[in-house]
This record gives C-alpha cells, sequence and structure tokens, in this order.
C-alpha cells in the first residue's frame, strides 16, 4: 500500500527550478531512492523494491536530506511520512526523476546495434528451474548480448528502467507491455504424506497471488499456519513437515519427498509471458532476446500445459 502519492500536475515549476540547481552536480540517483521510501513508507520495503540493503537506502535519504539542507520525512518505528512542507520538493523530485527516466527510455528504445546489456526478471521459482539453460543458449549463441537475470517474486516496473524483458505469471500484463504468451504455470496442492498437516501461508509478494487468492477461498483461517514469501521455501517447509503448500508444478514435481494432494480447485493454472515495454519492442537486441526466450519457453518443461 502506498503511503505517498504524488500529485505530479500540481507540482511547483518554480521549485522545480530550484531543485534543479540544488542538485546540479550531485548524485540524481538519490531521488529514487527518496521517491521509493515516499511511496512505499519505510526503509525496509524501499530496500526490497529496489534491491539493495536497508543501510543504503537510510543513508542515500540522509545525504539527500543533507543537500537540502531540510528532513524530508518525518520518522517513526511504524515508518517514514512525507512532512507537508517537503511536499513541494517530492513533488519536483518526480518530475525531474520522470523526465529522466523518459529521457532514457528514447536513448535505450533508439539503440538499433544488436549488443548490449539486457536484464531478464522473473519469479524465483522461474528463474531457478527454467531460465539459467535457456539464457546460457542466448549468452552463447549470441555473446555481444550481455544477460542478466534478475530474480525475484515482485513485479518490475519496466518504466523505471528497472529491467528490460520480463518473464511473469500473470493474467493481466497491463497496458503498457506487449508480449507474447508462452505458457502456462500449473498449481497443485503438495504436503508430505501426513493427513494432518495444515497449510503454510503465502507472504510477502505471493500474498497477492492466485495461489494466495485460492487458499483464502478454500482453506478455514484457523488451518493455516506461517509460511514463505517464496515457493522454493515453501517447498521446503513441505519437505521438512511443516505443512502442505500449494505450490507451481515446476517446483512441486521436482521434489521425490513431496507428495501430491488430491484437493479439488487447486489445481490450475496461470498464464505465463514473456514481454517489454512498447517502445522497446523493436529495438533489436531486445526483440531478438524476447523472440529468443519465448520460443524455447514454449518447450520448456513445467510451463507447456495446465494439464
Amino acid at each position: 500500500m502506498a503511503h505517498y502519492s504524488l500529485n505530479i500536475n500540481r507540482c511547483n515549476w518554480s521549485t522545480l527550478i530550484a531543485y534543479c540547481e540544488l542538485m546540479n552536480n550531485q548524485n540524481w540517483d538519490d531521488i529514487r531512492y527518496v521517491l521509493a521510501v515516499a511511496e512505499h513508507g519505510s526503509l525496509n520495503a524501499a530496500a526490497t523494491v529496489l534491491g539493495v540493503t536497508h543501510a543504503t537506502v537510510m543513508r542515500r535519504v540522509a545525504a539527500c536530506e543533507a543537500r537540502c539542507e531540510r528532513p524530508l520525512f518525518e520518522k517513526s518505528q511504524s515508518g517514514y511520512r512525507v512532512l507537508p512542507e517537503a511536499i513541494p520538493i517530492l513533488r519536483a523530485m518526480s518530475n525531474v526523476a520522470d523526465a529522466v527516466l523518459a529521457t532514457e527510455r528514447t536513448i535505450v528504445g533508439a539503440d538499433q546495434s544488436p549488443s548490449g546489456p539486457v536484464r531478464i526478471a522473473s519469479t524465483d521459482s522461474i528463474c531457478q528451474r527454467v531460465l539459467p539453460s535457456i539464457v546460457a543458449m542466448i549468452a552463447d549463441r549470441y555473446p555481444r548480448i550481455e544477460l542478466s537475470l534478475l530474480s525475484a517474486n515482485v513485479h518490475h516496473d519496466l518504466s523505471r528502467l528497472s529491467a528490460d524483458i520480463v518473464v511473469r505469471p500473470t493474467v493481466d500484463l497491463g497496458d503498457n507491455l506487449v508480449g507474447q504468451h508462452v505458457g502456462d504455470l500449473a498449481f497443485a496442492a503438495y504436503g508430505d504424506g501426513n493427513p494432518d498437516r495444515k497449510w503454510l501461508k503465502l507472504e510477502g509478494a505471493l500474498s497477492g497471488s492466485l495461489a494466495a487468492k485460492w487458499m483464502t477461498d478454500n482453506v478455514p483461517a484457523d488451518q493455516m499456519i506461517g509460511g514463505a514469501d517464496s515457493f522454493l521455501v515453501v517447498q521446503r517447509l513441505v519437505a521438512e513437515g511443516i505443512g502442505n503448500a500449494l505450490l507451481p508444478r515446476l517446483v512441486g514435481d521436482a521434489d521425490h519427498r513431496l507428495n501430491r494432494l488430491d484437493v479439488e480447485g487447486a489445481d490450475f493454472a496461470v498464464p505465463v509471458w514473456v514481454a517489454c515495454l512498447k517502445e522497446f519492442a523493436l529495438t533489436p537486441r531486445f526483440a531478438l532476446v524476447q523472440k529468443l526466450l519465448a520460443n524455447e519457453l514454449r518447450q520448456a518443461v513445467g510451463l507447456r500445459s495446465s494439464t
């Protein structure tokens, strides 16, 4: 849940100009740290989204406040709240960030070279079980393309250039992305053979997944116990006899210690897409990698079918 919403349309442009002058020759990257804290309401949440440590976010926010010569947040045990007097600065920062990102997207999208960095983001399950061999094949065939694999269960915001291509299990791809449906991530219920086990919860980013929704709709609250924010971790917990769980079949079927349970409605599938920003769709290196990923994922074990 966002703790602060930036109203760009109400930005005071004189404040923006003043802030640009203030930040001249300084570290512009601090802006995204401050905006992440403003949006998510805490250092820890911002650190998770940005993929850095709590200490890094705290240091960058403090550096930005020092350059502004004023605090930007009211800090408490419950989180960080933007101070009323800092709202014009945060609005200006948001405009600066949007302008910089728009420029960067235009530059990246206009690059016609079939070489350079490509960051592929997906869930930890798909990154672990499916993508390494495909990435290795692409890297071997096209050595001038520098591939990185970003593993996280949060949705990367490609408009913020946090990744270039996503392999995303989702029903709704979103308006700003274009992609191809390459298969289905099938789910099933698993246990260790003990019929008296309770169910493991899906925490963190997984709490908004279709699997978590199924559990909410079908498992009584008193039958759920602590879980994890990763299907790979949940798999290990099931194997250790902690509880039953709903897992992607590419994770659950690969563990011989787990038994698939006959639970009504637990066998369903989520579409998997390979996608990028619309403005990147014709950029040669992104188009090439996206096409290769789509072709290989259509044949990948675990993504072929929901049956």
